[in-house]
């Protein structure tokens, strides 16, 4: 499948701020299944980032904005030509007893930032019987369909610093929290496996396409094999690969500072949208952002007076 891929965020300061340091993994990665054909990234105000791969070799652009700004804007495009599963995780016939121990997959089997190994992580691991299952792929199988008996899918119950213990707690939590609370219960049985931060096309016009959370576990035989918890299938064509990491902690879509006193409100779009031919997007204009800076911290309502003239003079336009 070739996806066109729109990711969009926005951050609104209250007031002027002085400064903005930020890095952001919005890049998709290029994977055996997975080709990446364009990538476009544009950051308003206009600021040159600088590209560098961390330690587990995901795209990181990271940039600073100087001057006062009351706003940034992060626009990116993607193009990702993508490939159905070629490996079912629930078929996975490896024995859970024969699990190696690797220095290479070492960090994957450990419990570290919000992946808690807690009494209610354990107490969970018992109810669905995991000590039973003699396979990775019978693991996988029994969350597949007892996991949503435990946890329910809500969303403003957990945060983006949530542990997989505060979502076990409220039995509720979204994308993010399945992934922690998947990658506790295969920890507990000696699985490796690490988290997942991407994108999922969904078809249904009514639902936009969003930003996503699933895991990975591997096996000596098949290598990283890919299992969504929240929805409790495979990963296959649909899904866009950003980044990997041990949890959320590893792989934001974006982390940073500013500096001023202001509140700071963040908004996200994303579109995706199957593309039949790729001219269509080679023929599409250069991502431009046109976001002011100031020397000095400008009167605002001034500055909201000005833009309302603006918009105004557009309309008429």
């Amino acid at each position: 499948m070739l996806l066109s891929i729109e990711h969009n965020l926005r951050f609104q300061y209250s007031a002027f701020v002085r400064e903005s340091h930020m890095e952001i993994r919005v890049e998709p990665r290029a994977l055996a299944g997975q080709a990446v054909h364009d990538f476009d990234l544009a950051i308003g105000p206009h600021a040159q980032p600088s590209r560098h791969e961390d330690w587990m070799g995901n795209a990181l652009h990271w940039f600073s904005i100087t001057d006062y700004h009351d706003r940034v804007e992060v626009a990116c495009r993607s193009l990702v030509e993508t490939s159905p599963s070629d490996r079912d995780p629930q078929t996975l016939e490896f024995p859970v007893r024969d699990m190696p121990e690797q220095r290479e997959i070492w960090d994957y089997i450990q419990f570290v930032g919000p992946v808690v190994r807690s009494e209610r992580l354990k107490v969970l691991a018992d109810d669905l019987q995991l000590s039973d299952c003699e396979t990775v792929g019978a693991i996988v199988t029994r969350m597949a369909t007892s996991l949503r008996d435990h946890i329910m899918y809500r969303s403003l119950v957990t945060h983006a610093h949530s542990t997989s213990d505060d979502a076990l707690e409220a039995e509720a939590g979204v994308c993010q929290d399945f992934a922690h609370i998947a990658l506790g219960l295969l920890r507990l049985q000696g699985v490796p496996c690490r988290y997942v931060n991407g994108y999922l096309h969904v078809d249904n016009a009514s639902r936009p396409s969003e930003s996503h959370a699933w895991i990975e576990l591997w096996t000596p035989e098949c290598g990283w094999v890919g299992f969504d918890p929240t929805h409790a299938c495979e990963v296959g064509e649909r899904y866009v690969v950003i980044a990997f990491g041990r949890n959320y902690a590893d792989v934001p879509p974006n982390r940073g500072i500013f500096r001023g006193a202001a509140e700071e409100l963040l908004s996200v779009e994303v579109r995706t949208s199957p593309v039949e031919r790729r001219e269509r997007h080679h023929a599409e204009a250069p991502l431009i952002m046109d976001v002011p800076v100031f020397a000095e911290a400008p009167d605002r309502a001034a500055v909201h007076e000005q833009r309302g003239d603006e918009a105004a003079a557009q309309q008429q336009q």
